[in-house]
C-alpha cells in the first residue's frame, strides 16, 4: 500500500498563513543567488510533518535552502526556506516547513500572496573563495549556520529543483479553507555549482519540525538563476490522495 504523511492541517486553521484569493500576480526574480543543500533525515519524525494527501520521501530528506534576491517587486531581500522531500502522487514535491525573510514587507508578501509560513529575521548569504555560506538569526538566536563547502562548477542541466507545496487557507467555492497550494518556479541557469554541505546549526523547532534530526548530507548545489514566484494554478484538499483532490486553478502561468 502507498505511503502517506499524517499531518491533518484542518485541524489547526489558525496557524496557517491566509490568502485573500488564489489570483496573486507572478513575481519575476532575475539574478538570484540561491543555496540548496540535501541532508537525510530519520523518517521517525518525518510523517506527523507531512500532510495526509502527500506521500513521504523515501529515503526521507530535507532541503535547505537560502536565496539571495537582489532584484523584487520589494525589493533586495534573503530567504531561507525548509522542506521536507516527498511526493504528489507521483511528482516529487518539497512541503514547505518553516521560513525566514530577511525584510518584513518580504516576510508580508509571501504569506498573503502564496501562503509560505515565513517570519522577518536575519538572513545572511556569503560567498567566499571556498564555501558558500548561509545563517539565519531570530531574536537574535541562531536557528540556521550552514555552507556549501568547495564548490566546483556543473552544468545547469545537472540541477534539478523541483516544485513546493505550502499549506494555508485560502478561499475557494465561496469558503476560505485549509488546503496545500503547488508553487512552482521556473529556472533559466546562468551558473551552477555543486559541493558538500555543511551544517553547523540547526534549531528544528524554530523551523516548526520539533525532534526533526539532521543526518547524512546527500548533495549541495549554488546557483545563480532567473527564477520567480508565479501565479498559483493547483490546489489540493489536504486530506484526500493527490489523485481525487487537485484543483486547477488555471491553465498556465499565463492565464489571467
Amino acid at each position: 500500500m502507498p505511503l502517506y504523511g499524517t499531518l491533518d492541517i484542518t485541524r489547526s486553521p489558525a496557524g496557517l498563513p491566509t490568502l485573500a484569493n488564489l489570483d496573486t500576480e507572478a513575481w519575476a526574480l532575475p539574478k538570484a543567488e540561491t543555496m540548496q543543500l540535501l541532508i537525510e533525515v530519520p523518517r521517525v519524525a518525518t510523517d506527523r510533518l507531512l500532510p495526509k494527501a502527500m506521500h513521504p520521501a523515501l529515503p526521507s530528506y530535507v532541503g535547505l535552502a537560502v536565496t539571495k534576491y537582489s532584484d523584487s517587486p520589494v525589493g533586495p531581500f534573503n530567504l531561507a526556506m525548509l522542506r521536507l522531500g516527498s511526493r504528489a502522487g507521483a511528482h516529487p514535491r518539497g512541503f514547505l516547513l518553516g521560513a525566514v525573510a530577511s525584510t518584513e514587507a518580504a516576510a508580508k508578501e509571501l504569506r498573503a500572496r502564496w501562503g509560505f509560513p515565513v517570519e522577518s529575521g536575519e538572513v545572511k548569504f556569503l560567498r567566499r573563495h571556498d564555501r558558500v555560506m548561509g545563517t539565519v538569526k531570530k531574536d537574535g538566536r541562531t536557528i540556521l549556520d550552514c555552507a556549501l563547502v568547495d564548490p566546483q562548477p556543473v552544468s545547469g542541466t545537472d540541477v534539478q529543483y523541483i516544485n513546493w507545496v505550502t499549506a494555508a487557507n485560502a478561499p475557494l467555492d465561496g469558503k476560505t479553507q485549509p488546503m496545500l497550494i503547488q508553487v512552482d518556479p521556473k529556472y533559466t541557469f546562468h551558473k551552477a555549482e555543486r559541493g558538500k554541505p555543511l551544517v553547523g546549526a540547526f534549531d528544528a523547532a524554530a523551523w516548526n519540525a520539533p525532534d526533526l534530526k539532521l543526518a547524512e548530507p546527500i548533495v549541495g548545489t549554488c546557483c545563480t538563476v532567473d527564477t520567480d514566484l508565479p501565479r498559483i494554478r493547483f490546489v489540493m484538499d489536504p486530506l484526500k490522495p493527490v489523485f481525487q483532490g487537485t484543483r486547477r486553478i488555471r491553465e498556465s502561468r499565463a492565464d489571467d
